[in-house]
Parts: structure tokens; C-alpha cells; sequence
């Protein structure tokens, strides 16, 4: 097999090496360059979407912005992670960002971070969403798709009218309520609560009935969640609609009688 040799670039100033499918984004997290990045996670493909990663990349005669989460480096490379052109434009996206989401903890600290006032001077008319926290990052997006093979949700509607939401607007049979679109949003624009034997999570219309562990009796799934570890996980049948806790101890007593 032929061995694959890495990239050599340069990454504000000094000498990098990255591998032959690695981002600039991963290449500065790992040597511990902070680039910001609202919509990337590694347990999904990258996207783009925030544009605060840009970066400056020259190569020769030629310089372009690109964004780090997607792009990768080439050999003889000159990255730039914060010169005044790349902070100039991470300033203009930032107060697009306020724009959409004034109320946004996150926003409003990156805002600081980079000087931008938090009164913006862009307005953005119509503007939709989850309470108007939600950035379109598409994390939510993604994570159902392609973690959880669901597809649940997606985008809906154009321009400042853009948001995420099920088809039609209404409670989807794709959703299983796992959760996991609430739990990578990186600016709680999503929100689940576990109540009255009920998992809802209302900005995504979705309101369905939890099951109770065979063991202590505690809800702590939906019905969907466990038909679907069911259908993933046939020969773990009789453990499934335990609670983890349950789960652990019966585990444990198990092994602890293989032992005698």
C-alpha cells in the first residue's frame, strides 16, 4: 500500500502538518489556535454555515477566504487564523449574527471578544426561529440525519425568514425524541422537558409518551427511542427497557454469578 504523505503549510507563521483529509479548523485545534466555530461538531460532516471560521489562505501570488471547518490545506499553504481582514469579516458576521439573535449569550460574548458593539446595525426583517436564538447552523440538522438516521427536521423558508422546523410544522413520526438536536444547539435555541410522563420538546411540535424502567420504575426514554435500540440491538431485548442504572446493576449481578 502506498503510504500517503502528510501536508506541510504554513499556519500564522509557523511550520504545520496536517493529514491528507485534515481541516485547517482541526490542524489549529490541535495546536491549540482558537478559530471560532459555531456550527461544526465532529460527529458530523461540516457545513459552513456560522462563517466564523474564516480564514486567509495564500498560496503564491493568490489570496483567498475560506472557511477552516471545510477547508484543507494544500502544500505551501500560508494560513492566516486572525489578521485585520479575516477579524474584519468575523466582526461583519458577528453583527448579523446580533441582528438575528440579540438575546444570545454566546453571540453577545464573541461580539465582545472582537469589539463589536451589541446594538447591531443590521436588521434583519421577519427574522424566524426557535425564539429567535436559533442561528441556522444546521447542526440540529445534521446530527438527526446522520447520527440518529431519523431526518426529522429540517430547513423551512428563505432569507431572514429562514428556520428549522419539522415538515409542515407539525409533530413528525420520524422523531423519536432522543434529544440530540437539543443537545448539540449551541445557543439553546432547542429545549426538551421530561413532564407528566411526557417527553415534549415544543419548538419542534413534538410531544410524546415516555416508558418506564422494568427495574425501579423510572421514565427514562421515549417508547420510540426504545423500538428503535430494539430493531439496532435485537440480542440485548430482555436489558433494553432498562433504565441505565438498572442496567449497570443487572450487568454486574451477572457477571458476579459467572463468577461463583
Amino acid at each position: 500500500m502506498k503510504e500517503t504523505k502528510n501536508i506541510i503549510f504554513t499556519l500564522d507563521g509557523r511550520e504545520a502538518e496536517a493529514r491528507p483529509d485534515e481541516t485547517v479548523l482541526s490542524v489549529a485545534k490541535r495546536l491549540g489556535v482558537d478559530i471560532p466555530a459555531l456550527c461544526h461538531h465532529q460527529a458530523v460532516t461540516s457545513y459552513g454555515a456560522c462563517r466564523l471560521c474564516v480564514v486567509e489562505v495564500k498560496k503564491g501570488k493568490r489570496t483567498r477566504i475560506v472557511t477552516a471547518c471545510i477547508y484543507i490545506p494544500a502544500d505551501g499553504d500560508v494560513v492566516e487564523t486572525g489578521n485585520e481582514r479575516v477579524n474584519k469579516l468575523r466582526r461583519i458576521i458577528l453583527e448579523l449574527l446580533l441582528a438575528r439573535c440579540p438575546e444570545v449569550d454566546l453571540i453577545r460574548s464573541l461580539a465582545g471578544q472582537y469589539g463589536v458593539d451589541a446594538s447591531s446595525r443590521f436588521r434583519v426583517s421577519g427574522s424566524a426561529g426557535a425564539g429567535e436564538r436559533c442561528i441556522i447552523c444546521g447542526l440540529c440538522v445534521r446530527v438527526c440525519a446522520e447520527v440518529m438516521g431519523q431526518h426529522a427536521i429540517g430547513y423551512a423558508n428563505r432569507g431572514g425568514k429562514r428556520m428549522i422546523a419539522t415538515p409542515f410544522e407539525t409533530q413528525t413520526e420520524d422523531c423519536i425524541g432522543c434529544g440530540a438536536c437539543v443537545f448539540v444547539c449551541p445557543t439553546n435555541a432547542l429545549h426538551l422537558e421530561d413532564i407528566g410522563g411526557k417527553r415534549v420538546m415544543k419548538e419542534l411540535y413534538t410531544s410524546m409518551p415516555m416508558m418506564k424502567c422494568t427495574g425501579c420504575g423510572r421514565e427514562f426514554a421515549t417508547e420510540k427511542q426504545i423500538e428503535k435500540v430494539r430493531h439496532c440491538l435485537p440480542a440485548a431485548h430482555d436489558k433494553i427497557a432498562m433504565c441505565p442504572s438498572c442496567r449497570r446493576a443487572a450487568f454486574r449481578d451477572a457477571a458476579g454469578q459467572a463468577l461463583i
